[in-house]
């Protein structure tokens, strides 16, 4: 019954799994665990050879002790995109929102040189200035000049690291491409107007669409970097010819390090690095598009259901902890080669997670089943002989040193031979479920402990128990029995009835005591007490005149301890 139980609870274990996957991904409560696979999976990715044509032009500690502080004159900038007209395409991360103080021909000479490069890509943020959220462009005749504008707004996940962006963004529409993707189909001779200016409008949004993760990579970065300082004054032109050019800021202090999964030491990545593996993740078409959300949750409920309910069914028991683990293996195998080969994330550490968590569950619930067979009756579902033997040793140990009474009760059903003569085994089987059932209900408090010795004898081990105790439990279960009213006409009373023999241990202490038996406060002595010792063996023919459907104490017993034959024990009538 008990493991008929578990079995048809087992039953519905895969539905409840896959529904709580289904929650789980959909409300992405353990979605941090994605994040650190996708950062793992991130730093191992081997995929990504270094791109001879894509170069960033730094701004870093090196041109600012050789060029002066920031910001520099634009003519520098000026100067630095008439050398670079050769390049294929060249992104401008540097935000010129506002026009020069001390030279306003500056901002003039530097839209000049941009018209004259023709493939200048700027940049495009959000801002909020006021309480009110704008759209911070370059200067209008600047933006004018350039080929091409692309949003530098990348999405920043709950623990703060940049992942992904948005291939389309813009306050109250997506109307720019992110820069990224602007400078490729500029690269590409893919020009497209410049949408005009948007005026600041109360309760405006800035609106996102087209999710995908910026394809970061470990080992040697997939582009080349230069000093702003190099470029301008020792390095050819002919060194970024035909060449994806980046110009930014990377010196620390002056533009925000953002935390990548591939940043060092927690110090953050520049905004112009996160450009460049994007550039490089669209050159190559490596564009990581996450999976959408319900058709991940569809997929890891279909996985946790089918998987655990194969798993359980396919699997031997002794193998079933491993074979989960390979299944979780194997999801995330999975998700790695999706996001390699096909450039698709999927998460799926949930869905490894609560696979593995179910295979432990199973397995111990298993182990757990066996050791309960173990030392359960299969019949009765009481405890067997062998549990009985052990908790009785150590009951007369614990006895014995604490100096407290123990009493057992031995019961057996009369004339039960006749009984499955008359009705069949199968019927005394149920007549011994039932007496089970009766012994069950009646001692359930701790320190009573039901078992079934043998065929139609029952043992009951009351720790504490004294002699009082022990007789008022005995006749309370006899009267417990005698309402049941099981018929039994092979007996002489015409109904079943039961013997109970009281054991309990006698107040007045011995040296070395060990009291147990039947039908008698039994008094012995034991030269070497043994903490497993068997249950004693009795005399029945003394019993058998006491006559039936009686309780009785004080019966003469012969015991052996551990196979070694011991004297006979002398006994004390109450």
């Amino acid at each position: 019954m008990r493991s008929t139980q578990i079995s048809r609870y087992s039953r519905g274990i895969p539905l409840l799994l896959a529904l709580l996957g289904l929650l789980l991904i959909a409300s992405q409560l353990l979605g941090r665990l994605d994040f650190w696979l996708y950062d793992s999976l991130t730093r191992a990715n081997p995929l990504h050879p270094p791109d001879q044509n894509l170069i960033v032009i730094a701004i870093d500690e090196k041109s600012l002790s050789e060029l002066g502080r920031w910001p520099w004159p634009r003519a520098y900038h000026a100067q630095l995109l008439d050398k670079l007209g050769g390049a294929s395409a060249v992104g401008f991360d540097i935000a010129i929102a506002e026009p020069s103080r001390d030279h306003p021909e500056a901002d003039k000479h530097l839209a000049e040189a941009i018209r004259r490069n023709g493939k200048v890509v700027g940049p495009v943020f959000p801002e909020l200035q006021a309480g009110q959220l704008l759209e911070t462009r370059p200067l209008p005749p600047i933006a004018s000049a350039m080929a091409a504008l692309g949003h530098t707004d990348y999405e920043r996940d709950e623990d703060g690291t940049i992942r992904r962006v948005y291939l389309q963004a813009g306050l109250g529409a997506p109307r720019y491409p992110s820069f990224a993707a602007a400078v490729c189909a500029v690269a590409n001779g893919q020009k497209e107007a410049i949408p005009p200016a948007q005026p600041p409008r109360p309760g405006q949004a800035w609106q996102r669409r087209d999710l995908v993760m910026v394809p970061f990579s470990s080992g040697p970065k997939p582009f080349h970097t230069v000093s702003y300082s190099d470029a301008l004054s020792r390095l050819p032109p002919s060194f970024f010819e035909d060449s994806i050019v980046l110009i930014g800021v990377t010196a620390n202090g002056l533009g925000n390090q953002q935390p990548t999964p591939v940043s060092a030491n927690n110090t953050g990545m520049s905004g112009v690095g996160i450009d460049a593996y994007m550039v490089h993740g669209l050159l190559t078409h490596q564009q990581i598009r996450p999976m959408p959300l319900p058709l991940e949750c569809l997929l890891g409920a279909l996985l946790l259901g089918l998987g655990d309910w194969l798993l359980s069914r396919r699997v031997r028991a002794r193998s079933l902890l491993a074979g989960y683990a390979l299944a979780s293996g194997a999801v995330l195998l999975s998700s790695a080669a999706l996001l390699y080969f096909a450039s698709i994330w999927a998460g799926g550490s949930v869905v490894a997670i609560l696979l593995l968590l179910s295979g432990t569950l199973r397995y111990v619930s298993g182990q757990a089943q066996l050791f309960s067979l173990a030392f359960t009756d299969g019949l009765t579902r009481l405890y067997n002989r062998r549990h009985f033997d052990e908790v009785f040793g150590h009951a007369v140990e614990q006895s014995r040193q604490k100096r407290k009474p123990l009493a057992l009760l031995i019961l057996d059903i009369d004339h039960f031979k006749k009984y499955n003569d008359h009705y069949g085994h199968y019927a005394g089987d149920e007549a011994l479920q039932k007496v089970a059932r009766a012994l069950k209900d009646c001692f359930r408090q701790k320190g009573q402990l039901a078992t079934r010795l043998g065929g139609e004898e029952f043992g009951v081990l009351l720790t504490p128990g004294d002699a009082p105790q022990a007789l008022s439990a005995a006749e309370r279960f006899l009267g417990h029995l005698a309402a049941m009213e099981l018929p039994h006409s092979a007996s002489p009373l015409g109904k079943q009835h039961r013997r109970a023999r009281l054991c309990p241990r006698p107040r007045r202490q011995h040296p070395h005591p060990v009291r147990t038996g039947r039908q008698g406060a039994i008094r012995s002595q034991a030269r070497r007490p043994q903490p497993r010792q068997p249950l004693l063996f009795i005399r029945r023919r003394r019993k058998k005149k006491r006559g039936r459907n009686v309780r009785a104490t004080g019966l003469k017993i012969r015991k052996t301890l551990n196979g070694v034959d011991g004297q006979p024990a002398t006994t004390s009538r109450r």
